[in-house]
């Protein structure tokens, strides 16, 4: 268990974002079983239709946003067996969207 906690980290450089700063934390919506989103604030439609609700931590280092995503949410997706694209909305580029 302690090794998927200290590895339960996605990164992406900040300019998915358009160099945005974002705050130390994120609204974690897991939406269906391919992709998660990341957002600053609560989504109004994501409240009522989330499978699950939770935060993520943000950190910066060298120009790439590392979060810390909760481990039974990075387990759920095997992050850590797959890749994952990390993509902002069009509507709200703080909006990001994770496909597993």
């Amino acid at each position: 268990m302690q090794e998927t906690v200290s590895r339960s980290l996605i990164e992406f450089d900040r300019k998915v974002v358009g160099g945005a700063p974002l705050p130390k934390a994120l609204v974690l919506y897991a939406v269906d079983a391919g992709h998660f989103v990341l957002s600053v604030k609560p989504l109004e439609n994501l409240e009522k239709n989330a499978l699950t609700k939770t935060r993520a931590s943000v950190s910066v280092e060298r120009q790439k946003y590392l979060i810390k995503i909760p481990p039974k949410v990075y387990s759920f997706y095997k992050i850590d067996e797959s890749d994952y694209t990390v993509m902002a909305s069009n509507k709200d580029p703080l909006t990001i969207i994770i496909s597993i």
